[in-house]
């Protein structure tokens, strides 16, 4: 060979040998970089994720805290429809029976407690029904007219003893009774 050809073949290996190095140092800054890029957008991913994540809680929580509410107010309004409607069906049945012998059975109550000498209040409309009732069992006193939907307040003639049976206060005192009823039906 000529001093020619090893001087070719010698820059040819040379050549070579930097296109193989080249080749390698392209390959790793492609992979690092590769690397680099994966992980920025790994990470920026997981954070998209997270904040999607958060995101649907937060929609997820608000959707609860809503349907409690809408919950709530169903409640109360069913309770409110409720009263309304023994409101009513007192208003409507005060002669009924049962009505009468409730307010029988309240007098009784009275004049065990307090005695034979009671201020009644009541509804006008029940009146009457309390007059023959109180006469009919030995009551004397008299019946004041108030307004209210139902029932009576029997008391004695100081003020000292009070008996509470109105509509108002037996609905209040069996709330928690009606909303038990609610929760057992609904």
């Amino acid at each position: 060979m000529s001093l020619f050809e090893d001087l070719v073949d010698q820059h040819i290996k040379e050549l070579e040998a930097l296109k193989q190095r080249l080749l390698s140092e392209v390959e790793t800054k492609i992979k690092q970089r590769s690397y680099e890029l994966l992980s920025k957008y790994s990470e920026e991913i997981g954070n998209v994720q997270s904040q999607v994540t958060l995101e649907r809680e937060r929609i997820l929580y608000e959707a609860l805290v809503e349907s409690r509410r809408i919950i709530s107010n169903t409640y109360e309004d069913l309770l409110k429809e409720i009263e309304k409607d023994i409101r009513d069906y007192i208003d409507k049945n005060r002669t009924n029976e049962r009505y009468i012998k409730f307010l029988e059975n309240v007098l009784l109550k009275a004049k065990e407690v307090i005695g034979e000498d009671v201020l009644v209040y009541s509804s006008p409309k029940d009146r009457n029904v309390l007059t023959i009732l109180m006469r009919k069992h030995g009551l004397r006193g008299e019946v004041v007219d108030r307004d209210m939907s139902g029932g009576l307040i029997a008391s004695s003639r100081d003020g000292a003893i009070v008996l509470d049976m109105t509509l108002d206060t037996l609905l209040e005192t069996n709330v928690d009774e009606i909303k038990r009823a609610m929760s057992s039906v609904l």
